[in-house]
């Protein structure tokens, strides 16, 4: 059964034990007999929507589909440590499996997703990513860091949500500042006149309290799990300012040590992931404008103009963003033709 581990005295008890790869067997050591534990851990709260239709669900599948032969131990919210060190934890074997979407610096080719304009709806989004994934970034960067990814889905178009200024033209953007996460949003609000400030999902909520940021530029599926709809007042519906992959992988050493017959049911319980939590995402955007308007939020749509302007401003900073990593030795020119290729056959 998997278990949600909450505490400090728990994270202590943690450290003192086996950081990989706990089996319990009986005292014949008959390997039919044996249960594998493996230890999760994210940043996001277990009440947020990437945890429970996305991790939750995998571990779920993976135990139905390995009849228990599989448990979890699960530590949201940040137990083990904040989001940007997800990927050093899993690398380092303290867990197994973790969120490792803040990796930006390991995993900058991954962020192709993200740019602004490039994904059209979620589920049509995380085909286009993991086809990707296993044609390119699987050899190309997960495995070059010790990782494998279990599964990865894309999150709703990103709007712009603010506090005080409504945003109907780009000249209300002009210096804005808005919390974005760090890479190719970042770039894109520059581009357009915005005063960008990368910082965590966590961190927004106090940081929009403290006058620190003006708004946002996140999915509408994320409003709820970190309170903005009560922290803002304003929030477009039909902007495309960028994406984020929602990704957990394994470490790549504790998966090759899995029996075949285990990494066979993680895969598929990957795989019915990112059918259920694409289709989860892209189906529940509308109930939340409907929610958030009731709430007394203004959800609203820029004008075609506006739209149009936004759209070309913010998809010319893509040759940028291939050309930085270009600049530091990455395929970012070949990531991205990649992309557009694999879109182009997943759209049409």
């Amino acid at each position: 059964m998997r278990k949600i581990f909450i505490g400090f005295v728990v994270f202590s008890l943690l450290l003192m034990g086996s950081c990989s790869n706990d089996a319990e067997t009986n005292t014949t050591g008959e390997e039919q007999n044996e249960v594998i534990s493996l230890k999760v851990a994210d940043s996001v709260p277990s009440t947020n929507f990437i945890s429970q239709e996305g991790i939750v669900y995998w571990m779920d599948r993976v135990e139905e589909l390995t009849d228990g032969k599989v448990e979890f131990q699960y530590f949201p919210s940040e137990q083990l440590g904040k989001s940007t060190s997800l990927l050093e934890l899993v690398n380092a074997n303290t867990v197994d499996i973790a969120y490792t979407s803040y990796a930006s610096e390991k995993l900058p080719l991954s962020e192709v997703a993200t740019l602004p304009g490039a994904v059209p709806s979620s589920e049509e989004g995380s085909k286009i990513y993991w086809k990707l994934v296993e044609e390119f970034l699987l050899e190309e960067e997960y495995l070059k860091n010790g990782v494998r990814p279990m599964f990865a889905v894309t999150l709703p178009n990103y709007q712009i949500l603010t506090t005080e200024t409504k945003v109907t033209t780009i000249e209300d953007l002009k210096g804005l500042k808005l919390r974005t996460p760090s890479g190719p949003i970042e770039v894109g609000m520059n581009a357009l006149g915005a005063s960008p400030v990368a910082m965590a999902a966590p961190e927004m909520y106090t940081a929009i309290e403290r006058g620190t940021i003006e708004g946002a530029v996140i999915a509408e599926t994320s409003y709820k799990p970190y309170q903005l709809q009560k922290a803002a007042n304003y929030s477009t519906t039909n902007a495309n300012m960028g994406s984020f992959v929602a990704n957990y992988s394994i470490n790549e050493e504790v998966y090759q040590n899995l029996p075949e017959e285990i990494q066979q049911a993680m895969n598929q319980a990957g795989e019915d992931t990112m059918v259920h939590f694409s289709k989860f995402l892209d189906e529940h955007v509308e109930e939340l404008i409907k929610e958030f308007e009731e709430e007394g939020m203004d959800m609203y749509e820029l004008d075609d103009e506006t739209l149009s302007t936004l759209n070309r401003d913010i998809q010319s900073t893509w040759d940028e963003w291939a050309q930085k990593l270009e600049e530091r030795g990455y395929p970012g020119k070949k990531t991205l033709h990649l992309f557009n290729d694999i879109k182009q056959d997943v759209v049409n």
